[in-house]
């Protein structure tokens, strides 16, 4: 079938860049597609032999000129791929400056359908690097959405000159530009927003230098000029940069964006590449459209799906491994199911290994991965085996990057595990010693170490901490060899990426990206997990449900999953913390005097709610710093016409009683609205709920309603 909301492109265009006599890839540890393959092919393209020879001739490449479809196309992602001369990418070799692709010449190009849209991988090469530069683009139609990301690949037998500045320079064209988002979590930050209108100042810069980029920044932007406005991911899961410019006279704004500081060669074998960029355009969007522009791509583009369907919601329980066994951990899972609770999802966190002589240890002694069977006598496979009896996902906390033990001891009691393969000096608290994921050999024996406990308890969900700052250690590694600057960062991602990669092919499993919090929430690890534990704030403030309220409200315009959690429970708590992943739990479930009838009636309540999650978002209040609040906020599914709406009168509210105007509905069609407390009940048309809004009068200070939404029938 012909893919006509492709890009326009036409051989002849793709002719002018091709140039004779290149030699191709051979096998490297990033592969490249060993054929062309026109737009309307769907087999799989043979494999061949593609080692050349001074003999070898270059084939052309196959393309079908075909016209645009205008109802799927995505303009800029067209004008992108037609014009690889102007491709956004930006490096210095040696003393030589490129810009795009021009000069290069395209050595090969192949599509690949995806889920909602197509890939186009190319390969360019230029007669005076000898490297192999391989693009990825996809683009998604229906979210008028795109991405791309750059390989440099040395596949040849000598190192290269120094690459630097490796970066994109990317223009958007439109006035009165306003830059509008979140900040990161930590730092104080804590998913603030923010906007910064660059025609009064026309300059913005965020820097991320820990090595963990969404921590006190977030590498997620709503750039909005002229009529419409482009949605910006980075993907990069180390050091970042983004500078955005403004020049009023030419109406035009620039973003340099790219990993933090390199200048490097690549060696033979390696690759060198650049963070995957993720762009939504839109026109002519209302604020509340251009936030479900965005959510749309996430849910459906960004988050993995698992069995070929979205992610699951979840409520559930969790607690520490850390002072547990398993004949405790069966006793609180047997309570909550003699008293009518049934978890989703099981949550086991730090806690379950061993120190370096087999020692059971405090759970910030992370390094050898193996569990410590003086608590879990079965490995931790009765808990698994009960997750799977009661059909909840069992979910288990890793840290596999950090070494915290004597590494004398450590190495002693690892015989396997090589000293080299150990980056950087202990830092602070929780800083111990990097275990290199860009080396191969020390991937592998985490992989393998890995995958003995995924086995062992039977865990159907993967959660990885990483208490460190590893760009001090990337660092130092780099002064080791000269001309080496950016590389083990560079190494280390494409390692962190491969792993998780691994484990994905090998078990399909849910994962979690953690982070000491919401550190390494990037668009490349939300492609392959999810944002849960998005701040730490809550473990030492674990009663701060106005934090809670903001960050909550802040986050769901951004990230359509993320998970909160229940500590003391009163029903104003339980329903502050229904999230699309939640764990409600007691403090202690075996506990005599549980209020085990309250738990119930929060299950109960969020299964009549859970499936509205992935419907269309709406804030129906302003996002506010201040303490006397109320936060209101909607999710709303217009196929079905269904939704829920969540309304809370904080503590400090100057009334107990508001009015909340919903967003999104039919003007035309009658709605029935009821609350589950008895608060609420009424029927009107949307034009009555939108514009007079719904007046709720709560009987104590602080209090959640939820709103059912439902088309009258």
């Amino acid at each position: 079938m012909r893919r006509s909301y492709l890009f326009l492109l036409t051989a002849g265009l793709l002719l002018l860049c091709l140039m004779g006599g290149m030699a191709a890839c051979t096998d490297t540890p990033d592969p490249t597609p060993e054929t062309t393959a026109s737009p309307s092919e769907t087999q799989e393209p043979a494999e061949e032999d593609t080692t050349m020879t001074d003999e070898t001739t270059i084939a052309e490449p196959e393309t079908e000129p075909f016209p645009p479809d205008p109802e799927r196309a995505v303009p800029r992602y067209d004008e992108l791929m037609s014009n690889p001369d102007t491709f956004p990418l930006y490096f210095k070799y040696g003393k030589t400056e490129y810009n795009g692709f021009a000069g290069f010449a395209l050595e090969s190009e192949h599509y690949e359908d995806v889920d909602r849209g197509v890939k186009t991988t190319r390969i360019f090469r230029h007669p005076e690097i000898p490297a192999a530069f391989r693009l990825e683009a996809t683009v998604y139609p229906q979210e008028s959405a795109y991405e791309y990301v750059v390989y440099i690949v040395n596949d040849g037998q000598e190192n290269t000159e120094i690459f630097s500045d490796l970066s994109f320079d990317i223009s958007f064209v439109g006035d009165d530009p306003l830059i509008s988002g979140i900040k990161g979590d930590a730092g104080g930050q804590n998913y603030t927003p923010y906007e910064h209108d660059l025609t009064g100042r026309s300059r913005y810069s965020d820097t991320s230098t820990s090595g963990r980029p969404s921590h006190g920044t977030f590498p997620y932007y709503n750039l909005s000029y002229g009529d419409g406005g482009t949605f910006i991911a980075i993907g990069w899961p180390g050091t970042w940069y983004a500078q955005f410019t403004y020049k009023k006279s030419e109406k035009i704004t620039t973003l340099r964006t790219g990993q933090g500081n390199v200048a490097t060669y690549i060696a033979p074998g390696e690759t060198l590449r650049t963070p995957l960029m993720g762009f939504v355009e839109y026109e002519g969007l209302t604020p509340d459209e251009q936030t479900n522009a965005w959510r749309h791509y996430y849910i459906h583009d960004v988050m993995r799906k698992i069995d070929g369907e979205l992610t699951p919601t979840y409520r559930g329980i969790g607690n520490m491994s850390a002072g547990m066994t398993t004949k405790k951990e069966l006793l609180m899972l047997q309570a909550y199911r003699a008293n009518g609770v049934t978890p989703d999802v099981i949550w086991m966190d730090a806690g379950w290994y061993t120190g370096a002589n087999g020692e059971s240890v405090p759970w910030t002694s992370t390094g050898s991965l193996d569990i410590d069977y003086n608590r879990f006598p079965d490995g931790m496979a009765d808990i698994g085996d009960y997750a799977k009896k009661t059909n909840a996902m069992y979910l288990l906390w890793f840290e596999p990057e950090n070494m915290r033990l004597d590494k004398a001891a450590f190495l002693a009691g690892q015989p396997d595990f090589k000293e080299e393969w150990l980056l950087g000096k202990p830092g602070g608290f929780l800083e111990g010693l990097l275990m290199d994921l860009g080396n191969p050999e020390c991937r592998e024996w985490i992989f393998n170490k890995i995958c003995k406990v995924i086995d062992t308890t039977g865990a159907t969900g993967y959660r990885q901490d990483f208490n460190n700052d590893p760009a001090p250690a990337w660092e130092e590694n780099d002064r080791k060899t000269s001309g080496r600057k950016g590389m083990t960062e560079n190494q280390y991602v494409q390692g962190y990426l491969a792993l998780w990669d691994a484990i994905i092919e090998k078990y399909g499993i849910f994962i979690d990206s953690c982070a000491s919090g919401g550190g390494r929430n990037d668009l490349e690890s939300m492609k392959r997990g999810v944002p849960l534990h998005y701040t730490d704030w809550f473990d030492g403030n674990n009663e701060d449900y106005d934090m809670k309220g903001k960050m909550t409200q802040a986050l769901f315009a951004w990230f359509p999953y993320f998970k909160n959690e229940s500590y003391q429970i009163s029903l104003y708590k339980l329903r502050m913390n229904y999230a699309p992943f939640c764990l409600l739990k007691l403090p202690s479930a075996l506990n005599k005097d549980n209020d085990w009838a309250l738990m119930r009636q929060a299950y109960a309540e969020y299964d009549l709610i859970r499936d509205y999650f992935y419907g269309d978002f709406y804030a129906l209040t302003e996002w506010s710093n201040n303490a006397n609040r109320w936060d209101a906020r909607m999710f709303y599914v217009p196929e079905s016409g269904e939704g829920f709406a969540f309304i809370a009168c904080q503590q400090a509210a100057n009334s107990k009683t508001n009015t909340v105007c919903l967003k999104g509905l039919d003007p035309e069609k009658q709605y029935h609205i009821k609350d589950f407390d008895g608060l609420v009940e009424i029927t009107a048309d949307g034009a009555q709920l939108m514009e007079q809004g719904i007046t709720v009068t709560v009987p104590e200070q602080p209090y959640a309603v939820i709103l059912l939404i439902r088309e009258a029938k």
